[in-house]
């Protein structure tokens, strides 16, 4: 775990600021389930796992997958303080494409742990009869949580629809936003850069918040897909 860690420093001084509550929170202002400072679990549709398609063993933060992913360029996602390994397996004798949409959560099994939340869709292709290691990367969204170790997270994820996150995923969803959109390189700095302007929003709108206007200007910005 240690190596990861040292792996990701770059990305998580960019994003560090990002995953800390304001000072000038009102104490008063409501958390939506999962989200903040919420101890309740986030709520939501199941997300269904298509039918063939296997995760073997936990969703954890692994070394094996870290660097197996990013050797094979396999890095998916955005963010960077919650990542976790998908082990996994198709069963099938053809090609699987896995779509992770839009708003959703993999929660995490212990409180102290940071709910793990993709703003921008992702999809994967598993080839028939492997398994695929893939890393994926996800925005926190409690701040006053630790990002993961070697923490296991849910495998039934959630498919939410936070209110204040609605028009950013809606303004977000034919952007080039994710790691795979540049290559899947670890720490590309176009990917890294937008990484850091969502992740700033998404905590902004979490608390709150509006989105400050310059980096509303650079998610517009955003080339599309």
């Amino acid at each position: 775990m240690k190596k990861i860690l040292t792996a990701t420093v770059l990305l998580l001084v960019l994003l560090l600021n990002g995953c800390k509550p304001g000072s000038d929170k009102d104490p008063s202002f409501q958390f939506e389930k999962g989200f903040g400072s919420s101890k309740e679990l986030p709520v939501g549709s199941p997300f269904s796992w298509p039918a063939g398609l296997h995760i073997v063993g936990p969703l954890i933060t692994e070394d094996e997958c870290f660097y197996e992913a990013k050797r094979k360029r396999r890095l998916f996602g955005h963010g960077a303080q919650v990542q976790i390994c998908m082990n996994l397996y198709n069963e099938t004798q053809t090609p699987i494409r896995l779509h992770l949409p839009p708003g959703l959560m993999f929660v995490s099994k212990s409180l102290d742990v940071q709910n793990g939340l993709l703003i921008s869709g992702v999809t994967i292709e598993v080839p028939a009869q492997e398994q695929f290691y893939a890393n994926l990367y996800m925005i926190c969204v409690n701040t006053n949580r630790a990002s993961p170790g070697h923490d296991e997270y849910e495998k039934q994820a959630i498919i939410t629809d936070h209110p204040a996150l609605r028009e950013l995923i809606k303004l977000l969803e034919n952007k080039k936003c994710n790691f795979e959109d540049y290559g899947s390189i670890y720490l590309e700095p176009t990917a890294s850069q937008i990484t850091y302007q969502i992740n700033a929003a998404v905590h902004n709108l979490i608390y709150g918040k509006p989105v400050k206007d310059q980096v509303m200007a650079e998610l517009r910005a955003i080339p599309e897909r």
